[in-house]
C-alpha cells in the first residue's frame, strides 16, 4: 500500500471513526465524574 492510498483510506473513514472516538472520550469523562 502507498501512503496515497492510505490517506484516501484514512478521508473515507473519518467521518464514521470520529463520530465514535468523541462518543467513547465523553463517555469516559462521564465515569470519572
Amino acid at each position: 500500500m502507498s501512503l496515497k492510498s492510505l490517506v484516501k483510506t484514512a478521508v473515507k473513514f473519518a467521518p464514521i471513526v470520529i463520530p465514535i472516538v468523541q462518543k467513547a472520550l465523553k463517555a469516559k469523562k462521564n465515569v470519572k465524574k
